[in-house]
């Protein structure tokens, strides 16, 4: 289904970031492609440093009220050190690299090779690797395996006999090696604890001798079959000389057994765990598990196909296409294969029993990697999943969800602890423990990032979306409501009146940003709109959910209520919406986070239809913050312009966003772009961005919310050809849209369950509305629109 789409390059990485990445959901690897050597960097998704361990600040809500008290008074400088001091928890663990898979090639010389080529096949989830050496064609293909759970390699070459090589690994973990047959095994044990990167510490790399906070152990086996050749025993490594092919098979297995439970104490049996993955495939040929492979990813990818005009064959490099487009020239092609690429990576990093895709997905390289490769809730993780349920990727969310109940568990002590509140609540960071606290200890300036009790309500978001899509009312009373419920008791808990009499959650940040008040620069205030717009929108969904389930009918009531006597957003003085509290000035004006413009996107209680004057605010104020930034930041904008109906702009924003990085250094400002392997760069890496493009091209096409499904709302002119095949839209509604000279061609909606109330589907300004009954397929041109 679809065209054929690869990333594909003309010499191997020389960098991470140039490398291809393969994953099932929970192993990870990056291909390099190397001619004398190849290196796989791998990675396991429960590799992370720490135990369980209570992080909470126990005393910290018998400061609050002075802290509050402080802010009202506009005392900001003194109630920021005050809480830095009094009411901060411990930071996060550290996501971590398992180590590298290292293939040597004796007999190979780059200087002796021709025709080489390396691509990434998106349509069947396959890293290839081509060469010609001394008359000789060498082939490597890999791919990672939900069903085996595995890793799987084979080499070819079009002569008997022509493959000799070392095959070894490495880990900057404490490992121990050894080689048994065929076999290489690699045991070991993270760290207790790994500081931040950006902390400066003597010993940031921790490993306890206490059974009690040892970290997570784990077992890495490889296994070679030969055809032809013999594989020996050389130290640590296997030697396989003179083989006509050779089939590698990798395994991984860890302790980690639960986010409350001891990695070492109570810990899984990995080690039999990994041995048996292996038994699991031992008797599969390589085409079977290939097969088998492909046709479980297929079923995912394929259900949406998106073709634009005038692409033509894929005979440019992907790094020259990055390089063209950068310097001015029109490739419509990489918008393709942008977008699937983003379908591609989720579908490889987060698949149902696995971890949630963290700040570099699954892919990681580093001890200390930037911001731990945590979970950052106050914008990435939840940008994560933007393309799950639009993008026809619905079951990529249920790490999501687990999480979520996780972090409801921990929420709960960190509610009563540092608010005495009821219900639950999440600060800006957690990991696989599921902190929940306010990171930061005492460090000074921490505060802007760290005191934000806002994640687990916007992580409640997807869980209610979830339920708009699918229809799915057993999820709805189960899973989503008792934790949006949760949410909506601790935000009813930490209210408090203004000076004007509105309920607001005070004190408050608007997510690591500043403002100017009386000569000096703040981050701590009164409240800010993003922490009214998401309470608002939790109370909303609870009391939508509680007239569907028919339930807790007098908290809703209560909700209703305190919903009127919200404070009211405010657009100051420059037409722009107002962050914070007062019209204060900026600090920095083109600052990467557009938290403000939450109700925009990703909520919708702010549109161009009902709320106008307050949606020409945020237009106002995405002109101020400029068509700069980092990539996951250019991402966002992406969505937001789409949301604004100016298709114009958002295809601005896209080909800002596929701008040629090729540095590492971290910016904060300006520096965003893409990758050589189209990876996301903040920079550095992260993979966010690439999420947040593949959803802003889909808004594009379709938005959808309140049982209003919107048909290519923000087009931009170079769409004007094209099809858009399989994305989904609440009411469990599946749509293909063809597009022909700018104006919708034809649409036609597949009604996967019947809706109650009807749907009104909107193309420009007018309507066609219906009820849908599941199995029905509703076919629309032009014409059929009032």
């Amino acid at each position: 289904m679809g065209k054929q789409l690869k990333l594909w390059y003309r010499r191997p990485a020389k960098k991470w970031t140039d490398s291809l990445p393969i994953g099932n959901g929970r192993i990870g690897g990056m291909v390099f492609g190397g001619v004398n050597q190849e290196r796989i960097a791998l990675n396991e998704d429960t590799l992370w440093s720490g135990y369980p361990k209570d992080k909470n600040n126990p005393t910290a809500s018998q400061y609050l009220d002075r802290v509050r008290r402080l802010c009202q008074e506009k005392k900001f400088g003194e109630a920021q050190d005050y809480l830095e001091a009094h009411m901060l928890g411990d930071y996060t663990e550290s996501y971590l690299p398992l180590g590298d898979i290292w293939m040597t090639f004796p007999d190979m010389m780059e200087k002796n090779i021709t025709n080489y080529v390396r691509e990434l096949d998106l349509n069947r989830a396959v890293a290839y690797t081509q060469y010609g050496c001394q008359g000789i064609l060498y082939e490597r293909e890999v791919f990672a395996s939900y069903p085996a759970q595995a890793i799987i390699m084979k080499l070819t070459a079009d002569h008997k006999g022509a493959i000799t090589m070392e095959l070894g690994a490495t880990s900057p973990l404490r490992t121990n090696e050894k080689v048994a047959g065929n076999q290489l095994i690699m045991e070991g044990i993270c760290p207790s604890h790994v500081e931040p990167s950006y902390l400066e510490c003597a010993h940031p790399i921790v490993y306890s001798q206490k059974d009690e906070e040892k970290g997570i152990r784990f077992a890495l086996i490889l296994e070679a079959e030969v055809c032809g050749g013999t594989i020996e025993k050389k130290g640590d490594r296997l030697c396989i000389s003179k083989a006509d092919s050779v089939v590698i098979k990798m395994v991984v297995r860890t302790s980690f057994c639960g986010f409350n439970c001891s990695p070492y104490l109570e810990g899984s049996e990995y080690l039999e765990h990994a041995k048996a993955d292996l038994m699991q495939i031992e008797k599969k040929t390589y085409e079977e598990l290939k097969k088998e492979h492909e046709e479980d990813y297929k079923k995912y990818y394929e259900r949406v196909d998106f073709s634009l005009e005038e692409t033509g064959e894929d005979t440019v490099a992907t790094d020259e296409r990055l390089e063209n487009i950068t310097h001015g020239k029109r490739d419509l092609h990489l918008y393709e294969l942008i977008f699937q690429y983003g379908r591609y990576l989720l579908i490889s990093s987060s698949r149902e029993g696995t971890q949630p895709a963290n700040l570099q997905g699954i892919w990681n390289d580093q001890m200390r990697a930037p911001w731990s490769s945590n979970y950052t809730l106050n914008i990435n993780t939840e940008m994560n999943y933007w393309p799950t349920e639009i993008c026809n990727l619905s079951e990529m969310h249920e790490p999501l969800f687990r999480m979520i109940e996780e972090l409801r568990v921990n929420g709960a002590k960190t509610a009563k602890l540092h608010y005495g509140a009821r219900g639950a609540t999440a600060h800006h960071n957690t990991d696989i423990w599921r902190i929940t606290n306010p990171v930061g200890r005492t460090t000074k300036g921490s505060v802007g990032y760290a005191y934000w009790c806002m994640g687990y309500g916007w992580l409640c978001q997807h869980l209610y979306e979830h339920y708009e899509y699918t229809q799915d009312k057993t999820f709805l009373r189960e899973v989503a409501y008792p934790a949006i419920k949760d949410a909506a008791l601790f935000y009813c808990d930490v209210m408090t009146k203004d000076r004007d009499g509105y309920w607001i959650i005070s004190p408050s940040t608007s997510p690591e940003n500043s403002f100017s008040y009386e000569g000096s620069t703040y981050k701590l205030d009164i409240t800010t709109t993003m922490t009214t717009q998401i309470m608002k929108e939790v109370f909303q969904n609870v009391i939508c959910a509680s007239e569907i389930l028919e339930i807790d009918g007098e908290f809703a009531e209560q909700l209703k209520e305190k919903i009127e006597q919200l404070r009211p957003y405010g657009i100051g003085k420059r037409g722009t919406l107002m962050e914070w509290y007062d019209d204060y000035d900026e600090v920095e004006i083109h600052h990467r986070h557009i938290s403000h413009l939450y109700a925009l996107h990703p909520g919708h209680e702010l549109t161009l239809e009902k709320t106008k004057e307050l949606t020409e605010a945020c237009r106002k104020t995405l002109l101020s913050r400029g068509d700069d930034g980092t990539g996951w930041s250019l991402g966002w904008k992406i969505n937001a312009w789409a949301r604004l109906g100016d298709g114009e702009h958002a295809e601005k924003l896209l080909k800002r966003q596929l701008q040629f990085v090729d540095s590492d250094d971290m910016n904060y400002s300006n520096g965003g772009g893409t990758y050589r392997n189209l990876f996301d760069a903040h920079p550095p890496f992260q993979i966010d961005g690439n999420f947040a493009t593949c959803a802003g091209i889909a808004q594009m096409y379709l938005q959808s919310h309140d049982q209003e499904v919107l048909l290519l709302p923000a087009l931009p002119k170079s769409f004007r050809n094209s099809h858009m095949k399989g994305l989904r839209a609440v009411g469990d509604l599946e749509v293909d849209l063809v597009v022909k000279e700018g104006k919708l061609e034809k649409a036609v909606l597949y009604a996967h369950s019947t809706c109650k109330h009807p749907v009104c589907v909107r193309y420009g300004k007018k309507k066609y509305c219906f009820t849908p009954q599941e199995g029905e397929t509703y076919k629309l041109s032009r014409g059929d629109f009032l």
